[in-house]
């Protein structure tokens, strides 16, 4: 049976942090905001370990999108988001950490490790008001409102960007937008005509992980796997694409796990910085999970060589987007 998902995460108290309590408590709850962290399809491939003065954060291979995401890339992204949220939250509350990055034996999984110390100079590299963004932030799934983001708000969220071993890279020529919208079609159609990929789709629809409420949730389950919505989707997800004022790419010298992880670092300290200036973003991935597509998309990029990782539209929302559920913060036994 699928982890029971709720809306409670998103109204957690500061207040309730314990702030005379030991470091493993004021951790634990840090916890609390990770989870509160954007992944694929609202998977939450994620799980935390609490040891002493050290939080690791491991990937959930129980919901791991295995078909959209074979080579764990959209998995490690999400890794990443988490990662970035409890840094922020941890800044906040002013507690000093160190992070470091492993993989295991077999080189097959790969983690990161965060070693947190109350007498550490707290880092404070990250705009304070990213922690008050965590809970606001929300994926827009609808067309954005037809408004031209400022030169001045573009800087903000480039200043975002602090793995200058990583690349960003902004798109907003007509043209390019329109060969992307078509390259949009192309993966929806191509993703939706494999049933499995369908079933994994719907399984994820069916746990409500995008909101809907039961029977609601069970009926999208039912289309979704039985139908093949692909051309319906990708028309809609293309006119989404055109309605965003502002493309980003977010792109890597080397496809690893580690670079991953950072990419989920920096796409969720983009989103946050988003929130805080009324934007919002939203992932186009399917480009990213069909082969051909990520080579065309490497080819509209300036600088030759890079690996796009992340792909997703900016721009004003048109009403109040809705937060999607997330499951209680599960933590390992024994890691």
């Amino acid at each position: 049976m699928p982890d029971p998902m709720t809306q409670e995460l998103w109204h957690l108290e500061e207040a309730a942090y314990p702030a005379d309590g030991a470091l493993k408590d004021k951790l634990a709850f840090l916890l609390n905001y990770a989870q509160l962290a954007p992944s694929s399809h609202n998977s939450q491939p994620w799980q935390f370990s609490v040891q002493d003065s050290e939080v690791h954060l491991y990937p959930d291979l129980d919901h791991w999108l295995q078909v959209a995401d074979p080579e764990r890339r959209e998995l490690y992204i999400s890794l990443g988001c988490a990662l970035e949220n409890l840094l922020v939250a941890a800044e906040h509350f002013h507690l000093g950490y160190q992070v470091s990055f492993f993989s295991d034996r077999d080189g097959t999984e790969h983690f990161a490790s965060v070693s947190f110390a109350e007498d550490r100079p707290t880092v404070n590299v990250r705009d304070p008001a990213l922690f008050k963004a965590i809970q606001q932030r929300r994926t827009n799934r609808q067309p954005f409102q037809p408004r031209l983001i400022p030169k001045e708000e573009l800087l903000q969220i480039k200043a975002a960007w602090l793995e200058k071993d990583l690349h960003l890279h902004f798109i907003a020529n007509i043209e390019q937008k329109r060969q992307l919208a078509r390259m949009v079609k192309t993966a929806d159609n191509t993703l939706f005509a494999n049933p499995a990929y369908r079933s994994e789709l719907a399984e994820t629809l069916g746990e409500g992980a995008f909101g809907s409420r039961w029977p609601w949730s069970r009926l999208a389950q039912f289309v979704v796997r039985q139908f093949n919505l692909g051309a319906r989707i990708g028309k809609q997800n293309a006119q989404h694409l055109m309605s965003a004022p502002v493309l980003i790419v977010l792109s890597a010298r080397s496809e690893d796990a580690i670079n991953q992880i950072k990419i989920g670092q920096l796409y969720e300290r983009i989103a946050l910085t988003a929130t805080k200036l009324g934007l919002s973003v939203q992932p186009l991935s399917q480009i990213l999970e069909i082969p051909s597509q990520r080579q065309e998309l490497a080819s509209l990029l300036p600088d030759k060589g890079l690996l796009p990782q992340h792909f997703f539209r900016l721009g004003y929302t048109r009403g109040v987007t809705a937060s999607t559920p997330r499951r209680p913060v599960q933590q390992l036994a024994n890691p």
